[in-house]
């Protein structure tokens, strides 16, 4: 990776689509500060794309496309989008709701066999408002367990049939062979009417964990915050760019050079 201080300023007129991660790539211990919300604003005002890509649950989801200056948030790991269009929110789904119904109560299944191995590990707070996948915490409401204990659990979920994928405070898993970048690229066709090939070379993602690797894998102007560096990811998954501070502070560096830099759409 190189520091975020060698992003060709060049390549900064040329971006049209900012995408990021939430948890720790835009929040700061566990808070959205408003720095952050202020950025995602004045990057859209840019005349930019602003997507955001996340974890997350639908009802979170739903809010944050309701109310925050974006143009789409992907939710739990590409499950769905939604998105604005016009003064209506739209929604793309993965699944139908039988499949996500019938899905969710198995893995719920799975999630209870696997904690009770996994002592000091629960369902994540915000699982009432999930609709494809199980969050398994080990780092947000409960006291912090090592990263091996979270790779572990996802390799449980694996052998269980399911995809598993380790973030900063979670292990998400769910049935299908989605991820964050298929459902964005179904955004990208529907409502922009180009390819993620069309773009690769004018969109920043940003990221801070292994779940974030298909979309660090898709943009060669990917940029990681600094905590990037404590997961073992083999050279190949990690982000182009790193930024020198963490969370916030490191969405902050980017999003400052990207307003410096006039866009040339």
């Amino acid at each position: 990776m190189k520091p975020f201080s060698k992003f060709p300023e060049k390549a900064l007129a040329r971006v049209g689509y900012l995408l990021s991660d939430i948890d720790d790539t835009i929040t700061a211990h566990g808070q959205w500060p408003a720095s952050s919300y202020q950025a995602l604003e004045d990057v859209r005002q840019s005349g930019r794309k602003v997507v955001l890509i996340t974890g997350r649950p639908a009802g979170w989801c739903d809010m944050m496309a309701r109310f925050f200056p974006i143009d789409a948030v992907v939710g739990e790991n590409g499950a769905l989008c939604f998105y604005r269009d016009g003064a209506h929110i739209r929604q793309l789904w993965q699944d139908e709701a039988v499949v996500r119904e019938a899905g969710l109560r198995r893995l719920k299944e799975i999630a209870k066999d696997i904690m009770a191995d996994f002592p000091g590990t629960a369902l994540a707070q915000d699982t009432p408002w999930r609709a494809s996948d199980v969050a398994v915490d080990f780092c947000e409401d409960v006291p912090p367990l090592p990263l091996d204990v979270a790779h572990a659990i996802a390799a449980r979920f694996a052998d269980a049939g399911a995809t598993a994928k380790v973030s900063s405070i979670h292990v998400n898993a769910w049935f299908g062979t989605y991820d964050k970048r298929t459902m964005f690229e179904r955004w990208l066709k529907i409502t922009q009417n180009v390819a993620l090939e069309d773009i690769k070379d004018a969109a920043i993602y940003m990221g801070d964990s292994p779940n974030d690797v298909p979309l660090f894998k898709a943009f060669p102007l990917s940029v990681g915050v600094s905590a990037i560096s404590t997961f073992d990811l083999p050279e190949s998954d990690l982000p182009a760019f790193v930024t020198k501070e963490d969370a916030a502070r490191g969405f902050a560096q980017v999003t400052k050079a990207l307003l410096r830099a006039p866009f040339l759409d």
